[in-house]
């Protein structure tokens, strides 16, 4: 999505008319305040940009249960919604837009199907829907990326830098722009350079907590899960995804046992490759009752949570320990 506005902005706008170039947050500005800036001309008599970010305006509120009903509540709700979210003025303009503006609107997540200011636009202009990409398609999107850039990554820098980038496109290119400066003008991108250029989040906590679990190192392990909350990280949040690294470990460790190889474990169960290595290694330190105690050992810590046993900080450090004991 980004790309495609640097090529619109490119187009209408580049860099020497940076003035004909406007971006708000929609929750500051309403309707009528982008139509009133954008049936202004630009300056010079130029293309102008209108670029709004955040809109929430093209959902309805309420169900419809037919399409009779659809304009009926629509008018409803707009006629008991405040003025500053009033759509009327944005609906007029798109039915009739000035020539020399173009207008952008971003709403994250879907866009109802019965919106009036979406079938508005659609008949002047063009509404386009950018699907998150996921697994494999967000790889080939990275190394594409790297591509364009004429470096060469080598294996394990694109899966390592897409997990660590965690669901959002937007960060992960923020991460690979990063490490780009980070080699400068060499053209290889290695492991080395992607585990010191690319943030360290909450999964590599993680991965770093159960590495040293792995090894019993229990001190150690404690130390690290104090650090992770010390940097916000909601125990809830790390005891799910100490969960989820168990449960992929044991069904890696499966796979292996069975004679499949951690790039066949990670297309069989849909994991990312860096991920699945890091499983296939923890796997070696593990029989399938001690990841099944482990698992058991966590899950013990949720319930007794659920049941105000407990504070979760202090019941998952003593799961910590536990699953060093196993």
């Amino acid at each position: 999505m980004e790309q495609m506005i640097d090529k619109i902005t490119e187009r209408v706008a580049p860099g020497e008319q940076a003035w004909n170039r406007e971006t708000y947050q929609a929750e500051d500005v309403t309707p009528a305040d982008v139509v009133l800036a954008a049936q202004s001309g630009g300056f010079m008599g130029l293309k102008r940009l209108i670029l709004v970010r955040g809109v929430s305006w093209f959902r309805q509120a309420g169900k419809n249960r037919a399409a009779a009903d659809q304009s009926v509540a629509a008018d409803a709700a707009a006629a008991a919604a405040p003025a500053a979210f009033d759509v009327k003025p944005l609906l007029d303009y798109v039915a009739d837009p000035n020539p020399d503006t173009v207008l952008i609107l971003l709403c994250d997540g879907t866009v109802p199907g019965n919106s009036r200011l979406a079938k508005a636009v659609n008949q002047g202009g063009r509404t386009v829907f950018f699907p998150s990409l996921k697994g494999q398609a967000k790889e080939k999107w990275l190394a594409d990326y790297f591509r364009a850039k004429s470096k060469i990554p080598e294996r394990g820098v694109i899966a390592y830098t897409a997990l660590m980038s965690g669901d959002s496109l937007l960060a992960m290119k923020n991460e690979a722009d990063k490490l780009l400066l980070y080699v400068g003008e060499r053209s290889k991108i290695t492991i080395e350079d992607a585990n010191e250029a690319v943030s360290r989040g909450a999964l590599a906590g993680v991965f770093d907590l159960s590495d040293l679990l792995a090894v019993k190192k229990g001190a150690a392990a404690v130390e690290t899960f104090r650090r992770l909350l010390l940097q916000g990280e909601p125990p809830q949040k790390l005891l799910a995804m100490l969960g989820t690294q168990y449960r992929n470990t044991l069904a890696v460790r499966d796979l292996l046992e069975r004679g499949y190889t951690h790039q066949e474990a990670a297309r069989r169960l849909g994991l990312n490759p860096y991920a699945a290595k890091k499983c296939a290694a923890q796997a070696r330190y593990y029989q399938n009752r001690q990841l099944t105690k482990a698992l058991e050992a966590l899950l013990a810590a949720d319930i007794a949570h659920k049941k105000g046993e407990g504070e979760i900080r202090d019941l998952l450090e003593t799961a910590i320990l536990r699953i060093c004991a196993v």
